[in-house]
């Protein structure tokens, strides 16, 4: 007796839209990522990892309050190891 197995008993039936398929959405995807590391090096445009309030903070303050808010911040960021 000749009896089929399912081919959704757990076992691996393959890439559902074809390999072909996938290397073009590879393809695309590292299109993308060029472009951002591109416009990213070319431009200066920022990654996104800093808050652009904290930026836009210090813009509309009195006159100097930005020079103090840039000269504490480098106050901050230095390691003191005493």
């Amino acid at each position: 007796m000749d009896e089929q197995r399912d081919p959704y008993d757990g076992d691996y039936v393959g890439n559902i839209f074809g390999w072909k398929l996938s290397m073009y959405g590879l393809v695309i995807i590292l299109a993308f990522c060029a472009l951002a590391a591109y416009r990213h090096y070319t431009m200066d445009v920022p990654v996104g990892f800093d808050d652009p309030l904290e930026a836009q903070k210090d813009r509309f303050a009195p006159a100097g309050a930005a020079d103090r808010a840039k000269a504490e911040a480098e106050a901050r960021d230095t390691l003191d190891l005493q």
